[in-house]
């Protein structure tokens, strides 16, 4: 019989260790008899979460199919928007954080950042409504603290890749700690520096790092453009991502990530 390790499992399947944990726990998905040991019967058990999770149904709906061997019923990402709203506006800091946790535990990271928390940050962002500089404050802590939760977690696997991202530009203060969230989730070692100063950051802060991921949510400027350009013909393994890589020549943050 054939085996595969977790992090095996969770390259091919594009899920995180917390993933599995969380769906062991919950009794959706059977546990391995010896640790460390994964079948091909487990890897179509996680294929299968993941399609559920990923239309934003939670556990309990997905259990409750299960159960009645049938579609899952949900109302999906909607309604994932609708819990994270009613605990901006009415939860604890305690009762927030733990739905952070518990949703970024429930779903893959990609469909963790990009089916929710990106398009609820872009909604509470254009939102001018009472209490919304509020809950907006409050999404900004929230997802910051995530962040450095899951980034110092990582920090401590030592199968976790290196990996530096630097803010060239962003729009918003979050958009660089959801994709630290986003890439954490990926496996990586993430160490951030959130200030697009319009610089380079420190040779040796990013020289520490097998990848290096320049995060534009803004534009790039001709002098990081060179940057960029000159560390990809040395061979360094950079690389441009984010909403808008294109060349601003009068480039400037419009917010500072930090």
């Amino acid at each position: 019989m054939q085996f595969h390790t977790t992090d095996t499992v969770c390259a091919i399947t594009g899920t995180h260790h917390a993933n599995l944990k969380r769906w062991m726990k919950q009794g959706l998905l059977t546990s391995p008899q010896n640790a460390d040991e994964w079948t091909n019967a487990h890897l179509s058990e996680i294929h299968t979460l993941v399609g559920l999770t990923a239309t934003g149904a939670t556990l309990n709906e997905i259990r409750q199919g299960q159960q009645d061997a049938s579609a899952v019923q949900t109302y999906g990402w909607a309604a994932r928007k609708g819990d994270m709203l009613w605990q901006l506006e009415f939860g604890t800091p305690l009762s927030l954080s733990r739905q952070m946790h518990n949703m970024s535990s429930n779903y893959s990271g990609d469909d963790f950042i990009i089916n929710l928390l990106r398009p609820l940050s872009a909604w509470l962002y254009a939102d001018h409504r009472q209490g919304a500089s509020r809950r907006l404050d409050r999404f900004e802590q929230t997802v910051k603290q995530q962040a450095d939760k899951v980034m110092r977690i990582s920090s401590r696997n030592k199968s976790s890749v290196p990996l530096f991202l630097e803010a060239v530009s962003v729009l918003d203060k979050t958009e660089i700690w959801l994709e630290a969230i986003r890439l954490t989730a990926m496996g990586f070692n993430v160490a951030v520096d959130s200030r697009a100063t319009g610089q380079p950051a420190i040779k040796s802060a990013i020289h520490q790092h097998q990848h290096h991921v320049m995060w534009c949510g803004a534009g790039i400027s001709p002098v990081m453009q060179d940057y960029f350009e000159q560390q990809s013909q040395k061979g360094f393994p950079v690389m441009l991502s984010g909403p808008d890589c294109k060349l601003h020549f009068s480039q400037t943050s419009s917010s500072s990530a930090a």
